[in-house]
């Protein structure tokens, strides 16, 4: 059994891969577990399968952000900082977390060019970061405003593939997505890449994935602000026909707009 008390993560490899693979089993245990016990029998496999693997990317964002939280507002370490035992530990339970996702994705053929980039990237940014024992506070700040907009993201997802995009439940979600993301990312992410790269201690990929971070984040929130500007054409319109979204079920009437059936799949996540 793994003795926490009696690890080194920040010193001992070999308890940085003992750490890493017990993750990564409990990881992928959690998925079994969420397989076998959650049904949707009235979507095709691919749809249930990216749901069921949402909900574990669901519970890796809470956990992980609650973590880095605690580290940036209690811990408070500079961005030159040397990793602590718990940065560490941290960072190798995200990592275990994205080399499961990475596998799974490509396992149930739900990744795309995106997921595989991103995710490349960030498990070479946690890995040079966790080896070197500097970079983790970039690497904390970067986890902790990437994952606050996790949760009404993938809800966000669920939704429109069980067929509600057209509620005022899935609009909730998706407003609340676009608004975490715009105020975290908008806000954290040039402020932690601003006061990462003067630091010699830190590694080039970590700054090199702190950049990364920030030019996707520009894009997507410039992506949110093209959605916004046509959803809100979109309420003129309903709002002219008098047609109105329900909470937890479809208006039939929704047929009746012109944009219905030429929309596209938002690249947002």
């Amino acid at each position: 059994m793994l003795n926490l008390q009696n690890i080194d993560l920040v010193n001992s490899t070999s308890d940085q891969v003992k750490v890493m693979s017990y993750s990564f089993f409990i990881w992928t245990s959690i998925f079994a577990i969420i397989n076998q016990r959650v049904h949707l029998k009235n979507h095709p496999k691919k749809v249930q399968d990216d749901i069921k693997n949402r909900i574990v990317s669901i519970i890796h964002g809470a956990l992980t952000f609650w973590a880095a939280a605690y580290i940036v507002l209690v811990e408070q370490p500079s961005f030159g900082a040397a990793n602590s035992q718990t940065m560490q530990f941290t960072m190798i339970i995200s990592a275990s977390y994205f080399v499961y996702d990475f596998l799974a994705c490509l396992y149930y053929d739900l990744a795309d060019m995106s997921l595989v980039s991103h995710h490349s990237l960030a498990i070479c940014g946690y890995a040079v970061a966790t080896f070197s024992k500097f970079g983790a506070p970039s690497s904390i700040w970067g986890l902790m405003s990437a994952e606050v907009s996790n949760f009404p993201m993938h809800i966000r997802v669920i939704l429109r593939q069980v067929g509600l995009r057209h509620t005022k439940l899935y609009e909730a979600c998706e407003w609340t997505y676009f608004a975490l993301y715009i105020i975290f990312r908008g806000s954290l992410v040039p402020y932690m890449v601003w006061n990462t790269w003067p630091e010699s201690e830190v590694p080039l990929l970590v700054k090199i994935t702190a950049t990364g971070l920030f030019l996707q984040s520009v894009y997507f929130i410039f992506e949110m602000k093209k959605i916004l500007t046509r959803q809100y054409f979109q309420y003129q319109e309903r709002k002219k026909k008098n047609i109105h979204h329900y909470w937890f079920r479809v208006n039939q009437r929704i047929y009746e707009l012109s944009y219905i059936n030429n929309q596209k799949k938002d690249k947002v996540f």
